[in-house]
């Protein structure tokens, strides 16, 4: 993708001293804590939380600076006591300096969708405010809206659900969660659906991906695991292992997999909710209930079959530049594959393109059988230099699997561009 930075970022451990050099002497390290732990406290406690008054201790893990040092990136946790049923609350943060100090917003808000928007791409990439924003208008619908999530393990595989739908930290609502545990000699988890991760706790073992379609998934206790730092995953790949970790509080009494669900920074119940093909009930209590396929039940103690994502929800994405020379035609391709059936009447496409006079173009998208979808005509008035839409086109008579391609063509002189990336949510 072109001006796009790498997904791998040196994690910067700011103090006192290493932000003095770079910020007004009126304004430390401390002073970024202190704004973030404050963002933290509320938010936890507008959510009914009493973690904050445990007294476990915060972390705030910047992870990219901007070279003035006025704009940083990271992690931010309320670490939890080593007690049963106690878990971490953890949140990306994004802080702007000001004259009068830091600004900050936390994931989920409309404040940190707004300084996603205004950061530098040095600590937010485009790619990520393309993520942001597409997760941000996603969540309305999320919670209606199929998951497309597979079950965090390999597909065709099966995992004992040891600990059915309960809350990220135990009892309360809502029951949000499942623990999951291989039994077997592959611990490995992996990432239920494509999306960009990035790591929480300071000493690892918790992960967040933050999907395209409004949903967001959690990984605790993971051992071996990696540090992504806004890496752009697939479905399937490489998370860690399962294990007894606690890297910011907890407990765990045998190795396994903490596995939860969100909608924006808020835990969603699974009730109701399909994951690897199975649909999740609750039980009189937390912990207790299991999972329905078809008239087949499991509970707790049960092996459930990681049956993949069911049909819905899934995007796929080319994030390769193809150039559009003035007057010329360009395609940038997509291969859809594992969607059954023909595509849907709501079918999504986002494209990214970048014009010198985004007036001059014509905008289509090609189906696997040739069918032409127009999404957007010439507007010769219009003056604008990037393209950052999302449009939703009845393409229920093409076949869903196959090569997409969108067709941007330039139907006036003087100008040229490329496309930057585009996406199919299905």
């Amino acid at each position: 993708m072109r001006h796009r930075l790498s997904t791998v970022f040196a994690v910067i451990v700011l103090s006192a001293a290493s932000m003095g050099a770079a910020a007004p002497s009126t304004q430390t390290a401390d002073d970024l804590d202190t704004t973030v732990v404050q963002l933290m406290t509320a938010r936890s406690q507008a959510d009914g939380s009493r973690l904050a008054a445990a007294g476990a201790g915060t972390e705030v893990n910047v992870q990219r600076r901007s070279a003035r040092g006025d704009w940083v990136f990271g992690s931010s946790v309320i670490k939890a006591p080593n007690v049963e049923g106690a878990y971490p609350e953890g949140w990306l943060f994004l802080a702007r300096r000001t004259a009068t100090g830091w600004k900050a917003g936390l994931d989920g808000s409309a404040e940190f969708a707004a300084l996603a928007q205004q950061a530098p791409a040095a600590v937010v990439s485009e790619g990520e405010k393309r993520t942001f924003a597409r997760n941000s208008q996603a969540q309305a619908q999320a919670q209606a809206a199929p998951t497309g999530l597979s079950l965090p393990y390999q597909q065709g595989a099966s995992w004992k659900i040891i600990g059915g739908p309960h809350g990220w930290s135990g009892q309360p609502r809502p029951w949000s969660s499942i623990d999951l545990d291989s039994r077997a000699s592959d611990r490995s988890v992996l990432a239920a659906q494509s999306g960009r991760a990035y790591w929480v706790c300071s000493n690892g073992g918790h992960i967040r991906i933050i999907h395209d379609n409004g949903w967001t998934t959690e990984y605790y206790h993971l051992l071996n695991e990696i540090r992504p730092n806004g890496t752009q995953l697939k479905m399937g790949d490489y998370l860690g292992l399962t294990s007894t970790r606690i890297p910011c509080g907890g407990s765990a009494g045998s190795n396994h997999v903490h596995f939860a669900l969100k909608s924006g920074s808020s835990w969603v119940p699974l009730q109701d909710k399909t994951i690897g093909g199975w649909t999740y009930f609750e039980g009189s209590g937390a912990y207790g209930g299991g999972a329905r396929r078809g008239t087949t039940t499991r509970y707790v103690n049960d092996w459930i079959q990681n049956y993949g994502p069911e049909t819905g929800g899934r995007t796929f994405e080319n994030a390769g530049n193809v150039d559009v020379a003035d007057l010329g035609q360009a395609e940038s391709p997509i291969t859809v594959t594992g969607v059954p059936g023909n595509a849907p009447a709501t079918l999504s496409v986002y494209a990214d393109v970048h014009h010198g006079w985004r007036g001059d173009l014509q905008l289509d998208l090609v189906g696997p059988t040739g069918v032409v979808y127009r999404l957007r005509d010439p507007a010769p008035d219009d003056d604008g230099t990037i393209i950052h839409e999302t449009y939703t086109e009845n393409a229920s008579d093409s076949p869903a699997n196959g090569t997409w391609r969108l067709r941007v063509k330039d139907v006036d002189s003087n100008h040229s561009g490329y496309i930057d990336a585009w996406s199919l949510t299905f």
